[in-house]
């Protein structure tokens, strides 16, 4: 192999090792990761499933024959989030806290530390793909993503939210396969199958003092005898679905994409328990988790040699993300856990989720283009009844900036910025514990995101040379 190309096989696979050594997972609408692509976040995603480069692949799996010869993407995406829920918390009916014998007349409870703090944590987002045309109509490759995922740990571990959740992680790891066939010069369909690894840990407080086990009530608020342990529910599972598209130029400078990717259904397997509280042992648990289904439709239009206008429409499926709900598969009474019962019942009852977006692309000069793009998204949580303290997701519009450097004829480095400005909302939920009845928490959550992107795309060898006419 010669050594150019030694170097940058070395520069790809790094920026990618880099990117999955310290990943994490950040959320776009519901719990969606949509920062998949540098070139596709600099126009706000706008003209994302036409074909834009080969980062497209995660959007419509006939992009794939873009590649003209084998080629190859690696990136990653910086998410610095600032977001801060706060709120109070009480219980309904009282616990014993609220006993006159106890305190006399019966008082409102909200907890200490009602502020969370910042809950999500930086993140950084890796994406992988690859491309190579087998001749002049068929072409293979693959698409390396995590897709879905949630990282949020409030600063205040002993907040009011506390019962509802202080530590949420879920992590999703997803191998595309892809092909696409050139049915006509300006016709190309696609396929491509999905193969997803989800692990999830959820922590919330556990009360264990406050009436589950009658030992002391006041724990409940944290302040004497130190805080409750944690709750841990773990679980992973691999899944798999589809994807499907469609890219056609029906005239010059036109092209237009649609792309589908199926849900994923997920049967997350695992084990309950309180942190640091051997004698109360483990519970064996499951959970369902179907990721939603996402369509895109996607439009680039060239209106002069340097000047190239972009738009996107994409529809999410949360409308059949009901509820999760975590179910016992063995028995332990001091977990209050029975074989076949809800340990926990996270209800969602969500909406679709929609992202409108334009944005365009200036051709500076043979080595460099410019980008910019304003999107709109509507969140699938519309009310505070929906909204949770593990994802305190609201509308929220972006707005990004990208560049493309041609750094030599093999190789191209993306740049990208945006700001995602996120509406306020607030939260009304409630946790039901077995033998505290509910305790209700009303708060309220503010947010925003910078996202910092970068990859690098190398062109790594020719396009087969079309078989000779006999």
């Amino acid at each position: 192999m010669p050594r150019n190309q030694i170097s940058q096989w070395a520069l790809l696979l790094g920026t990618l090792v880099i990117g999955l050594s310290v990943a994490s997972s950040a959320k776009a609408g519901g719990f969606a990761v949509r920062e998949q692509s540098t070139s596709g976040l600099g126009s706000a995603f706008a003209g994302i499933a036409a074909g834009t480069d080969l980062s497209s692949i995660f959007w419509n799996p006939a992009a794939v024959s873009v590649a003209d010869g084998l080629e190859a993407e690696a990136g990653g995406s910086l998410i610095l989030p600032n977001s801060n829920i706060s709120g109070t918390a009480t219980f309904e009916p009282a616990p014993p806290l609220n006993n006159p014998a106890l305190l006399g007349p019966s008082v409102p409870l909200s907890f200490l530390g009602s502020d969370g703090g910042s809950l999500p944590e930086p993140a950084l987002v890796p994406a992988m793909y690859m491309g190579m045309p087998l001749n002049d109509r068929l072409t293979v490759g693959f698409g390396f993503n995590g897709p879905f995922g949630l990282v949020t740990e409030p600063d205040n571990q002993n907040w009011a939210g506390q019962f509802a959740a202080r530590t949420s992680k879920l992590h999703t790891y997803n191998f595309n396969p892809v092909f696409s066939y050139r049915v006509t010069p300006n016709l190309v369909l696609g396929g491509g199958a999905q193969i997803e690894y989800a692990d999830a840990t959820l922590k919330s407080a556990f009360p264990i003092n406050a009436g589950v086990l009658a030992i002391n009530p006041f724990d409940v608020m944290g302040a004497f005898g130190g805080p409750n342990p944690n709750a841990v529910i773990k679980g992973n599972d691999f899944g798999f679905g589809y994807t499907l598209g469609i890219l056609w130029d029906p005239l010059s400078g036109t092209s237009i994409g649609l792309g589908f990717r199926s849900s994923v259904a997920h049967t997350l397997d695992g084990d309950f328990a309180v942190a640091n509280n051997p004698a109360l042992g483990r519970a064996k648990i499951s959970a369902d988790l179907d990721t939603p289904d996402i369509a895109t439709a996607s439009i680039r239009q060239s209106i002069s040699e340097r000047w190239t206008l972009l738009g996107t429409v994409e529809w999410t499926n949360w409308s059949n993300t009901k509820q999760v709900v975590v179910e016992a598969r063995s028995n332990n009474p001091k977990l209050n856990a029975v074989a076949g019962r809800p340990i926990q019942v996270l209800p969602l009852n969500w909406h679709d989720g929609w992202l409108f977006s334009g944005g365009a692309e200036f051709a500076l000069n043979d080595r460099t283009k410019l980008r910019g793009g304003v999107a709109y998204e509507e969140s699938p949580i519309q009310n505070a009844t929906e909204r949770t303290v593990r994802d305190p997701d609201t509308n929220r519009v972006w707005l990004a900036f990208g560049a493309g450097y041609n750094l030599n004829t093999n190789t191209t480095l993306d740049l990208a910025y945006s700001h995602v400005f996120f509406e306020k909302g607030s939260i009304d939920r409630s946790t039901k514990y077995q033998g505290l009845g509910d305790i209700q928490f009303l708060g309220k959550a503010e947010q925003d995101v910078d996202i910092i992107s970068v990859s690098v795309r190398i062109k790594l060898g020719a396009r087969p040379a079309p078989a000779a006419l006999k």
